[in-house]
């Protein structure tokens, strides 16, 4: 039986669909993100390997991001090691921070990281022409992570079922004076 549902993700956005159940609410949304603008879209993001794309959620340890975002240069612990040091340090937290977002899907991260290898060899030799090769079901479940488990949107999305069956209103949100 055809739902309707509220998609809410603060100011970002606000939406209804009809499906059957939130899981299908959920693919209508990605898939809508993943047709929205090429140069600026969740598809760009995940295809951007630098600290302002997908990549950029990698970049951090224990101690917090790599980049020091009022100086943009990398934290003291990071500035003190070697070039080559550093360098395998946050290779190694990229690694372990991708395969952390894709646990459940451990082919993904395989795949990820080959492709950020690809891109760093590509760079080195001063090109910039690198297009990642992911199939648009890797695109599709990044991108549920993505949507689902960062704040894409700028917070948490939420999905609430309409229903009016016994009334002819349902309130979805109400700011009291108590928030």
């Amino acid at each position: 039986m055809t739902k309707l549902f509220a998609i809410n993700a603060g100011e970002s956005l606000f939406a209804v669909a009809k499906a059957e159940n939130e899981e299908e609410v959920l693919t209508i949304l990605v898939n809508r993100e993943l047709e929205e603008q090429e140069d600026f879209g969740i598809r760009a993001h995940i295809d951007d390997f630098s600290i302002e794309g997908l990549y950029g959620d990698f970049f951090y340890d224990e101690k917090g991001s790599f980049i020091e975002s009022h100086i943009l240069d990398y934290p003291r612990h990071i500035r003190k090691m070697s070039t080559k040091e550093s360098h395998t340090y946050i290779r190694s937290h990229v690694e372990k921070n991708a395969r952390a977002f894709w646990k459940d899907h451990p082919f993904y991260a395989d795949l990820y990281l080959r492709e950020v290898k690809k891109f760093e060899a590509v760079e080195k030799e001063g090109g910039n022409t690198f297009h990642p090769h992911f199939s648009e079901e890797f695109y599709f479940n990044t991108a549920k992570l993505i949507i689902t488990g960062t704040d894409w949107y700028g917070e948490d999305v939420q999905i609430i079922e309409i229903d009016l069956t016994d009334r002819n209103y349902q309130l979805i949100f109400e700011l009291t004076l108590d928030e």
